[in-house]
């Protein structure tokens, strides 16, 4: 079973990814999430600049 999305996966994703952001390039370079793990999250949770 894969792991759950936290915020801090999500924030580092963003942190060190330099041009593409989307939910599918996530999932493309990550063996732990689905697509589908990452916009159920994204979904539920609120995510604002200051927070990342």
């Amino acid at each position: 079973m894969k792991d759950a999305v936290t915020r801090l996966n999500y924030c580092q994703y963003l942190l060190v990814s330099q041009i593409n952001y989307t939910l599918t390039n996530f999932a493309d370079h990550s063996e732990r999430f689905s697509h589908d793990q990452i916009n159920r999250y994204l979904s539920g949770e609120k995510i604002t600049p200051r927070l990342v």
